[in-house]
């Protein structure tokens, strides 16, 4: 039997006037796995990202999602310098129920509350303002906050810029903990190949709008066809090799 993918993607198209930043992007994505997205600054990553949660409706094409669209979030760069200092954690998390009006003030005081204690911070945090939290707890909240709604798939556009390594690793493990015990699908949009290599199970390559390349990870990292993908890998790997030298 078939399985339906959770997210399938038709022939994408996005112009801004004359400018092409989506060119016919098709590919299915199905659940649990981690689709990890690479390419060069304006290559059309984010434009994808954000056609995909609805912040932008696409030129022509088809988005379809096995499920409602709410049931996609999107985590932008940066996510923990984003909120708001003066709110507290339980205002942070709970802002997406006020917004869809889900639920009585009691009700989304214990669904915050059981989105922090998912990401690591207890519920007594709750009254905690954002700017008394650590950069990774803030880190936590913004994941926290896109949890609330119970997606089934979420978008990390360049969601680990400016971390060091150390932090990245614990948010990657993570992201890893909660797809296991949510049956979480994310798409991980990156430019840092390394990082994706080690939590995607499938790497997809755009350039100028288009999507050169699709395969498993280990498909492409070892046999890449596209031009762009074996820059990508090259680049990569002298950096890799480059640290370990320094």
């Amino acid at each position: 039997m078939t399985v339906e993918p959770l997210l399938a993607v038709r022939e994408l198209r996005k112009t801004y006037g004359k400018a092409v930043a989506l060119s016919g992007v098709s590919f299915t994505l199905h659940s649990a796995g981690t689709l990890g997205l690479v390419g060069s600054s304006g290559s059309g990553k984010s434009t994808l990202a954000r056609c995909l949660a609805g912040f932008e409706s696409p030129t022509s094409g088809e988005i379809r999602f096995a499920g409602s669209r709410y049931e996609a979030q999107l985590i932008f760069q940066q996510p923990a310098a984003s909120l708001n200092p003066r709110f507290t954690a339980a205002e942070i998390v709970e802002e997406p129920l006020l917004i869809q009006r889900r639920g009585t003030p009691a009700e989304r005081r214990e669904r915050s509350a059981a989105a922090l204690e998912l990401v690591g911070i207890a519920r007594s945090a709750l009254d905690k303002r954002a700017h008394q939290f650590s950069g990774g707890e803030r880190q936590r909240l913004a994941i926290a906050r896109s949890l609330v709604l119970e997606p089934r798939l979420l978008i990390l556009d360049e969601s680990f810029n400016g971390l060091d390594p150390s932090l990245t690793a614990q948010i990657s493990a993570l992201l890893v903990e909660l797809q296991q015990r949510l049956a979480l699908t994310y798409i991980l949009i990156s430019h840092d190949l390394e990082l994706v290599r080690g939590l995607a199970t499938e790497i997809a390559v755009m350039e100028h709008g288009c999507l050169v390349e699709h395969a498993p990870t280990a498909v492409l990292m070892s046999a890449p066809q596209h031009p762009r993908t074996r820059e990508l890998i090259a680049a990569t790997l002298a950096l890799s090799a480059r640290g370990r030298t320094e």
